[in-house]
């Protein structure tokens, strides 16, 4: 993600977990990026599936917000995550996920969401109609090509996945 989070670009950022399940992750990125971390703080009503964001741990006010997950599908977390940022005064937004399923009411929320960007990666198409000014998606052949170039060459993947150190 470095190529379009670049730090160098985006000052005063700060990386923002949607919830304590995700603070592990957005830890990971946070001390990538060399920026500090914040999380939201989510609650459920009722006995339904529905949490509502409630707080924020951290500041991010006057911050441009780093969004991270693995799967976006309704974009119910990021963009509740993203009102509530924006709510506490952040700067701008911007989210990656990996697999941008972007299903249901997903592309109608994250157009008239405060998310600036959202970048997704080919995992899962994107049908022309889904593709929308705030959606860039990244090519994972790249990455795929170089795996398995390492593989014949019989030399390690792991570096591939540094990031993760």
């Amino acid at each position: 993600m470095q190529a379009y989070f670049d730090e160098k670009q985006i000052k005063d950022k700060v990386v923002v977990a949607t919830d304590a399940g995700s603070s592990k992750k957005a830890y990971k990125y946070s001390t990538y990026f060399n920026c500090p971390m914040a999380l939201i703080d989510k609650r459920r009503t009722g006995n339904d599936d529905n949490a509502k964001a409630a707080n924020i741990i951290g500041d991010v006010k006057g911050k441009t917000a780093l969004i991270f997950d693995d799967e976006v599908s309704t974009a119910g977390t990021m963009v509740e995550a993203a009102k509530i940022l924006e709510e506490h005064g952040v700067k701008e937004i911007y989210a990656g996920c990996t697999h941008g399923i972007l299903c249901g009411p997903a592309i109608e929320r994250i157009k008239n969401s405060p998310i600036k960007e959202l970048v997704i990666t080919n995992t899962v198409p994107l049908p022309k109609e889904k593709q929308i000014e705030k959606i860039k998606v990244v090519s994972i052949a790249p990455l795929f090509a170089e795996a398995i170039k390492r593989v014949n060459e019989a030399k390690p993947l792991g570096d591939l996945f540094e990031f993760d150190k």
